[in-house]
């Protein structure tokens, strides 16, 4: 399926969010590596994208590099990134799916500074911080299924969600700082209220039930099984 090429393009079959006509016709069908679907791509961390390619037809640049970044790749400044994304296809929901392999964030590590609010904020374990303080993506299919929320309260946007609808936070370029803290303080005063520490200690306690109910839950599936291959034995 993967050819030893320079050029990439995203289809983005999990929600067809890419106009992929646009894209195609940059480039000869025997000059490009064509993948179904980036995201899910680098969440599964393909050495596809360890290649050297010298161009990218995708979504938006930021998100596309944040991408490649999270699966280990990151991208030289060299490599052209040509946005695709088709501004009249809203991004789809279903509702049905528990969990989305191409749905989880990526950090624009430019503007990142590694406060670990998104950290304190998730309840599912989502993200983690390495000794040095960096936070990570550590647990990408933990993400609840359309919920960015950690993304509209990030202090610096550096949250980006590729499927999402709503600019930056989709990875498009911040051009107006002003109107984006603007909006940041609008989000933070609907999902956090007056006093973000509380509120995210709050949820920081709420995070560490969850996860110890989650280890319950799994032990005692594990025992249920163990019991279960005991009775086949005997």
């Amino acid at each position: 399926m993967f050819q030893n090429k320079t050029i990439l393009i995203c289809q983005c079959a999990e929600r067809g969010l890419v106009n992929v006509d646009s894209a195609s016709s940059c480039v000869a069908p025997e000059e490009a590596v064509i993948i179904p679907d980036l995201c899910r791509v680098a969440a599964e961390k393909n050495p596809i994208l360890g290649k050297e390619f010298s161009e990218i037809h995708a979504c938006h640049p930021r998100a596309v590099r944040a991408l490649f970044d999270f699966a280990g790749h990151p991208l030289p400044d060299s490599v052209k990134v040509h946005n695709h994304r088709n501004p009249k296809i809203q991004p789809s929901k279903n509702p049905s799916l528990q969990s989305d392999p191409a749905w989880y964030p990526v950090i624009d590590y430019d503007r990142c500074t590694s406060c670990g609010q998104c950290h304190e904020f998730c309840l599912f374990g989502v993200y983690s911080t390495t000794e040095d303080g960096k936070v990570v993506v550590a647990n990408p299919a933990s993400c609840k299924n359309n919920c960015p929320a950690c993304a509209r309260i990030c202090p610096e946007t550096a949250i980006i969600f590729p499927k999402v609808g709503e600019s930056p936070i989709n990875g498009a370029e911040i051009t107006d700082e002003t109107e984006r803290q603007a909006n940041l303080k609008i989000n933070v005063d609907e999902i956090l209220g007056n006093d973000v520490y509380a509120a995210l200690n709050a949820r920081k306690v709420k995070r560490q039930s969850l996860m110890n109910q989650k280890k319950l839950d799994q032990a005692l599936a594990e025992r249920r099984k163990c019991s279960s291959s005991e009775k086949r034995i005997f």
